[in-house]
């Protein structure tokens, strides 16, 4: 959760083009659901389109789709024959998302897949391999999340992962936002095995939320 809107956010939000009429839509739907503060800003949402169209991707995966904001810019991304999978496990998510996915979803481009991810990620194994996957959503399941992302990347595919930085509680920073244990835990031991794998190229981007990004060889 941001605490709050950052002097340099603010700056670069003044430079860049206005978000389009469906990115507003998803906005106001997180804040219409009092989750604006977990929305994805327009710098990070940006970045992380700037660094998925690195890959060209063609088939990707996005695990939290919220109210579709980040969907919108991934979406963005694909060729007419691409998709976009997306995971969500709040039924009124889900609602809002379709509203924000309509035209892609009638496209079929993208797909929201209602449920936990965890339990439905295996079902869609065989469509892989995926050229770009994002992961924004139950904190205390990053680890297994990344274990099924590493499995099923293509080659010279793109991990992006949000929240790394859990608003400081890595570090032993005490915010609004509580984690757990198993949160904490979970994320220092997905961080730690990123870093140590050989098949990987990987960085943090310093985001305020933190950014860890991992590019297959």
């Amino acid at each position: 959760m941001r605490k709050e809107i950052s002097p340099i956010y603010s700056y670069i939000e003044s430079v860049l083009p206005a978000e389009s009429d469906l990115k507003k839509q998803a906005r106001l739907a997180s804040t219409e659901l009092g989750l604006s503060a977990i929305s994805v800003s327009q710098t990070e949402a940006h970045l992380i389109q700037f660094l998925a169209a690195a890959v060209k991707p063609k088939k990707m995966i996005e695990i939290g789709t919220l109210t579709g904001l980040s969907a919108v810019y991934f979406l963005e991304l694909l060729p007419p024959y691409g998709k976009l999978w997306t995971f969500e496990k709040s039924p009124l998510h889900v609602e809002k998302s379709k509203q924000t996915l309509q035209k892609y979803i009638l496209s079929g481009q993208c797909e929201i897949v209602e449920g936990d991810a965890l339990l439905n990620l295996p079902k869609i194994s065989d469509q892989g391999p995926f050229d770009c996957i994002f992961i924004d959503g139950n904190k205390a399941a990053y680890y297994d999340y990344y274990k099924w992302a590493e499995k099923n990347i293509s080659d010279g595919g793109m991990i992006i992962i949000d929240n790394v930085f859990l608003a400081g509680a890595v570090w032993g920073d005490q915010t609004l936002q509580k984690f757990n244990d198993k949160q904490i835990s979970g994320m220092k031991k997905m961080t730690a095995e990123i870093f140590a794998a050989s098949d990987f190229m990987s960085t943090f981007v310093p985001t305020t939320e933190g950014l860890l990004i991992l590019r297959k060889k």
